[in-house]
C-alpha cells in the first residue's frame, strides 16, 4: 500500500506561526540576538523521516497492468500498453532478450516468459487480428474459425486444442491483416457471421462455419469428410446449416472433394468409413442403400443400420470400434444388429479393413441377398431418412 506524506498545519507549525516561533519573536528568546537564534530556529524545523519519504513513493507505474494482464491471461497489445501510460522504452526494456515479458506476434505482447498456454495463443491470435492501434477488437469483431472451433467442441478428428500448430482467424474482408507465425486468417465474404462468445471469453464461429472455413485447405483430404460427419452426427450444427455454409462459398464447385462431400451428407453418411462402402457398393454396381434411415416395424422403432435396401429389405452394419464414438456407442451397434436380426431381416456384417482390403465376398453376399429379396417383414418395415 502507498502511504501519503503527513501533511502539515499552518496554524500549528512551529515555522509557520509567528506567535510561537523562536525566530519571529527575539524578546522570547533566550538568546541575546539574531545569530544566537539561528540554531534554535533550525532545531525547530521538523526534518521528515527517510521512511516517511519511501512510504510517499508514487504507485508503481505497472499496477493497472497487472490487473489487466491478468484478466486477459497475460495477453495484451501495445495499443492496451501505451493507453495505460507505458513509455515505449519501458516497452522495449522488458522485450529485451531476457527480459521479463515477450513479444507473441505484432503488436501482441506477453506480460510473462514461458511457452504460451493453449487459451494465451488463442487470444494472442485474436489480438493480433485485431484492428490495429485499438486496444482491443470489439466483441465479435474477428472470431476464431476453422481448426480451433472444432478441437474446442470435441470432434475426435480436429485433435485436441493443445495439439494444434495453426490457429484460424475469421475478420471483414475489407481488413488487410496477413497470415503471421501460428495465426491463418481468413477473410469474410460481405457481411461477418453472428458469432458467439465461449465460456472462456473467446469470440467464436459455430461448427459450420468454421468446416466451410476450413475447406479451401482440407476439402480434398480423408480428414474434412471425417470432420463433416463427426459435426453432422454429433448435433454440433444440423445438417441443412452445414450444406448451407459450404455451398455459399463462391469457390464451392472448384475446391476438391467438396461436391462429394455434400453429396455423401446429402445421402445421410455420417463416418468416414460409410463413404467407402459407399464408394465400394458403387463400384459393384450395386443398388444405392439408404444411409442411416430409421427403420420402423409396425410403425414403431425398430434401428437405425448404417446401410438398408428397402426393396430387398437388407441392411448392412460396419462393426468397427475405432469408429464409434464411444465404447457404448460399439454396444449399441451389436445390440442393434441383433435386433435386426431378430426381426427377421438379413443382416450382413463387415468391418473397415475387410472394406479397404478384399470387400469381394462382402459385396458377392449382398449381391445375393438383394437378388433374392424381399427377405423377412418386408411390408412392416417402413423408414425415414437420416436427420
Amino acid at each position: 500500500m502507498t502511504l501519503a506524506a503527513p501533511a502539515t498545519n499552518p496554524a500549528t507549525s512551529p515555522v509557520a506561526n509567528p506567535a510561537t516561533s523562536p525566530v519571529a519573536n527575539p524578546a522570547t528568546s533566550p538568546a541575546a540576538g539574531p545569530v544566537a537564534a539561528v540554531p534554535q530556529a533550525l532545531a525547530a524545523v521538523p526534518r521528515p523521516l527517510v521512511a516517511g519519504r519511501a512510504r510517499a513513493a508514487p504507485r508503481p507505474l505497472l499496477d493497472p497492468l497487472l490487473l489487466v494482464g491478468g484478466d486477459q491471461q497475460h495477453i495484451v497489445t501495445r495499443a492496451q500498453l501505451r493507453a495505460l501510460g507505458v513509455p515505449s522504452g519501458t516497452i522495449a526494456h522488458r522485450l529485451r532478450p531476457g527480459g521479463p515479458w515477450q513479444r507473441v506476434l505484432p503488436r501482441v505482447v506477453c506480460l510473462q516468459t514461458g511457452r504460451l498456454t493453449t487459451h494465451q495463443r488463442l487470444r494472442a491470435a485474436l489480438a493480433y487480428a485485431g484492428p490495429k492501434g485499438r486496444p482491443a477488437p470489439q466483441a465479435g469483431e474477428v472470431l476464431l474459425t476453422g481448426a480451433a472451433v472444432l478441437a474446442d467442441a470435441g470432434l475426435p478428428s480436429a485433435g485436441h486444442p493443445a495439439d494444434l500448430t495453426e490457429v484460424d482467424v475469421l475478420i471483414p474482408g475489407r481488413r488487410r491483416v496477413a497470415d503471421r507465425g501460428f495465426v491463418r486468417i481468413h477473410r469474410a465474404r460481405g457481411a461477418m457471421p453472428g458469432g458467439f462468445e465461449r465460456d472462456d471469453g473467446l469470440w467464436s464461429t459455430s461448427v459450420a462455419r468454421a468446416l466451410a472455413d476450413l475447406a479451401p485447405r482440407e476439402s480434398g483430404r480423408r480428414r474434412f469428410r471425417a470432420l463433416c460427419a463427426e459435426a453432422v452426427q454429433r448435433r454440433h450444427c444440423e445438417l441443412g446449416e452445414l450444406l448451407d455454409q459450404l455451398l455459399a462459398r463462391p469457390d464451392a464447385r472448384e475446391l476438391t472433394g467438396l461436391a462429394r462431400v455434400v453429396e455423401e451428407l446429402t445421402a445421410g453418411v455420417r463416418s468416414v468409413v460409410e463413404g467407402e462402402a459407399r464408394d465400394a457398393v458403387r463400384g459393384a454396381g450395386l443398388p444405392e442403400p439408404l444411409w442411416n434411415p430409421v427403420l420402423l416395424l409396425d410403425g414403431r422403432f425398430l434401428a437405425v443400420p448404417d446401410a438398408y435396401w428397402p426393396q430387398a429389405c437388407v441392411a448392412l452394419e460396419i462393426d468397427s470400434r475405432a469408429w464409434h464414438l464411444r465404447p457404448a456407442d460399439h454396444e449399441r451397434s451389436l445390440t442393434r444388429a441383433n435386433r435386426l436380426t431378430a426381426a427377421g431381416l438379413p443382416v450382413v456384417r463387415t468391418t473397415p479393413v475387410q472394406l479397404r482390403r478384399d470387400p469381394g465376398p462382402v459385396l458377392h453376399e449382398l449381391a445375393v441377398l438383394l437378388s433374392a429379396g424381399p427377405h423377412g417383414p418386408h411390408d412392416r418395415v417402413t423408414w425415414r431418412r437420416a436427420r
